[in-house]
């Protein structure tokens, strides 16, 4: 599929020129399954698994984590776009599949773009997309990763030595 006509191209070089910093601390929702600290920011399951849907009953328990995120070129979706890429990010946002949103991810990935806030496909909300390709060591940093594997070594209540 190619997403970008002549005008989303003028207005992609624009907003590339326009990328700022991104500071701030995030939550990230996790099915117990996937629930490690230290592969929770690897991208993998999303990539694999799509990150994009409502929460079915049968991803519970989740486990929810505080992310510090610090990316140097950040583009801002959920912001006013000019008209075709607002067009182009909705489009992304509607489709079943997920290979629009990884054609336009791959575009900004090649220009060097380390971060992107859009608009969440619920309709409520925003989510930020971190390039690890791009965004420097220690950009994404999982604030509670102590506290929860913590958690994990204290034995549970009930339970008796033997």
């Amino acid at each position: 599929m190619r997403l970008l006509g002549s005008t989303a191209r003028k207005q992609r070089t624009e907003l590339i020129a326009r990328a700022i910093p991104l500071h701030g601390d995030f939550f990230r929702s996790v099915a117990f399954r996937y629930f490690h600290p230290d592969v929770l920011i690897s991208g993998e399951g999303t990539r694999l698994n799509g990150g994009r849907s409502q929460i079915a009953v049968g991803e519970y328990p989740r486990m929810t984590y505080i992310l510090s995120v610090a990316t140097n070129r950040n583009l801002d979706f959920a912001a006013r776009l000019p008209s075709e890429l607002a067009r182009i990010v909705r489009l992304c946002l509607r489709m079943r599949g997920h290979s629009a949103s990884q054609e336009l991810a791959a575009i900004w990935i090649s220009e060097g773009i380390d971060s992107v806030v859009f608009p969440s496909a619920t309709g409520a909300g925003r989510n930020v997309a971190v390039y690890l390709a791009n965004a420097a060591s220690g950009s994404v940093v999982v604030r509670n990763r102590d506290a929860v594997l913590a958690a994990l070594r204290r034995p549970r209540a009930g339970k008796r030595g033997r």
